[in-house]
């Protein structure tokens, strides 16, 4: 199974090529803040940080005669634990990803695209992003505590390939808020065959902070 989860990538390129920036002079830059987990919810779960990076992408838009550069700066966080996993033994195998971006806003108009996708369009680019995974049905829907809000938080079958060329059943769950002008995604991907994991998910959503 991929180490990282870099759906980031894809985020960050829906947003800057998405809706009618208008044309001001000059550079307009977006940053989100970051969207990582507390201290406490990661001794709890026994995950481990691998990564917390920002992604930037500028883009020129030009029309009329006049062009302007937009660069939107997102955030991904990726957590990580051993588990073992039965017959393949022990892998970080378990993954955790915090994704945060922003809300644009230019000439009275915002828009991001993740405002619009569905957790099943979230997992697609997940799908997209991460090394042999395939998203199957949604097998339920969950509310859960975290940024201060309610957030609905859905969990798909699937199917992943762990290093070494084995595929492994999984479990994938996905959620998306808003929070202080950024909307924060979550995805947490695990083998199915692991027992209390979706509680450890739960925690770590519930530790986010932004």
């Amino acid at each position: 199974m991929d180490r990282r989860v870099t759906v980031a990538v894809v985020f960050a390129a829906l947003v800057a090529t998405s809706g009618c920036l208008g044309f001001l002079s000059g550079p307009i830059t977006f940053s989100a803040s970051k969207a990582t987990v507390g201290d406490d919810a990661l001794q709890q779960t026994e995950y481990e940080e691998a990564a917390v990076n920002s992604s930037e992408v500028t883009r020129t838009f030009s029309a009329a005669g006049q062009s302007k550069n937009v660069t939107v700066t997102n955030w991904v966080a990726m957590y990580e634990r051993t588990v073992d996993v039965p017959v393949l033994g022990e892998r970080r195998a378990a993954v955790f990803g915090a994704f945060a971006s922003p809300e644009v806003s230019v000439l009275g108009q915002t828009f991001n695209p993740i405002k619009d996708y569905s957790d099943r369009e979230l997992a697609s680019l997940a799908q997209q992003q991460y090394s042999g995974l395939s998203i199957g049905d949604s097998v339920g829907t969950r509310e859960v505590g975290t940024l201060n809000q309610t957030a609905d938080v859905t969990k798909f079958e699937g199917t992943a390939t762990l290093s070494g060329g084995q595929s492994v059943d999984v479990y994938v769950h996905v959620t998306k808020v808003k929070h202080d002008g950024d909307f924060v995604v979550a995805v947490a991907i695990y083998p199915q065959r692991l027992d209390g994991e979706q509680e450890k998910v739960d925690a770590l959503l519930s530790g986010l902070e932004h």
